[in-house]
């Protein structure tokens, strides 16, 4: 059976991390851009990152990082991905796949021109991330995006091999329509699996749950 990538981003304690236990996630996020709502500091991330179970991939979040920042982080941190959320350039992407030999996550934010070409970054990245956005705010916002542009990303990016991953507002009320609708290899969900900014164990609960009912009837 095919699977839903799911990844549950914006850990920020230990704790966070071990209520993932026993959860059927794929992936858990780490946010190191300074200035953001979940954002963590490298040596508070190698701790979070200690706790993550066994058999959950670790995705690190940048922003436009300078070189620098990164080998700041992945010196303390190992990541199994690296989500670039920011403006970054294929060759950026492509410095990134060579230097540090893992999975690439370019965030593309909807209704926003990207600062290359679809096939420049292609050969760089292995998950285009389609988030929403609003004015001085990149990701994060909790807020939906018109999913109806989704068709079209995912025909683009498949001809490349390319997975196609989906954040924005996501929640249990509304992670069944996405998926039925439109398809995507992946979800990514943060304020969705929260109550009063802090990461729910019950929430995460339903929400995975959520995704694998539909994958068992529908992948």
């Amino acid at each position: 059976m095919k699977r839903t990538f799911i990844k549950v981003c914006g850990l920020r304690t230990p704790v966070d991390a071990e209520k993932l236990i026993g959860v059927d996630v794929d992936a858990a996020g780490i946010i190191f851009v300074p200035g953001v709502k979940r954002t963590v500091k490298p040596q508070d991330g190698a701790e979070i990152a200690k706790q993550i179970p066994t058999g959950v991939k670790l995705v690190g979040v940048w922003m436009d990082p300078s070189k620098e920042e990164m080998f700041t982080v992945c010196n303390r941190v190992n990541v199994d991905f690296v989500q670039l959320h920011g403006s970054e350039s294929p060759a950026f992407c492509q410095w990134v796949k060579e230097r540090f030999q893992t999975k690439v996550v370019k965030v593309f934010h909807a209704g926003i021109r990207s600062p290359g070409q679809l096939e420049d970054y292609a050969p760089w990245i292995d998950v285009a991330l389609i988030d929403s956005f609003s004015e001085g705010k990149r990701g994060g916002t909790g807020k939906v995006f018109d999913w109806r542009i989704l068709q079209k990303e995912k025909e683009r990016w498949e001809t490349f091999g390319v997975s196609v991953w989906v954040a924005g507002g996501l929640r249990v009320e509304n992670v069944n329509q996405l998926l039925e609708q439109y398809t995507p290899d992946g979800v990514d969900v943060s304020s969705g699996v929260e109550l009063d900014g802090v990461k729910d164990r019950f929430k995460m609960v339903q929400f995975v749950e959520r995704v694998r009912a539909y994958d068992r009837q529908f992948r």
